[in-house]
């Protein structure tokens, strides 16, 4: 997805640029919870059929552990290995156990393709977000 270009039929992608000009965006609203069986701070969790393999938005402190419980129940420890992977584009942190993530300004409330993000350009820009979070907290505050 991209936005319109000035040519017909041509899409261009938005990047994230500096994360000083970043908005930030809360990963959590009303109704994003569209399946059946919710699990709480857990957005949209559910399984792909016939594997041990779960996919959910993402989620809050609190839907982490909701999550491991449901996928591990009494059976398997939550100590043992798991392997979550998150693939955002855009950087995400947690401010009281709620996810935000940074946006390009004119992409508040709607998908963002950002492109060809690497992991570096992602490990990057998540260090510059966090940055950018605690000297925005500090310059209000807290």
């Amino acid at each position: 997805m991209g936005s319109l270009s000035s040519a017909p039929r041509q899409l261009t992608t938005t990047t994230m640029g500096d994360m000083a000009n970043a908005a930030c965006m809360a990963d959590g609203f009303d109704n994003i919870q569209k399946l059946p069986n919710p699990v709480p701070g857990c957005p949209n969790f559910r399984r792909v059929p016939g594997f041990k393999v779960y996919c959910c938005g993402q989620p809050t402190i609190a839907g982490f552990e909701a999550a491991l419980t449901k996928v591990c129940g009494d059976t398997y420890p939550k100590d043992g290995p798991i392997i979550w992977f998150n693939l955002r584009q855009e950087p995400d942190v947690y401010v009281n156990g709620e996810p935000i993530c940074a946006r390009p300004p004119n992409k508040i409330g709607e998908y963002a393709e950002l492109g060809d993000v690497t992991r570096d350009i992602a490990k990057s820009n998540e260090v510059e977000f966090l940055k950018q979070c605690e000297m925005r907290k500090n310059e209000n505050g807290g």
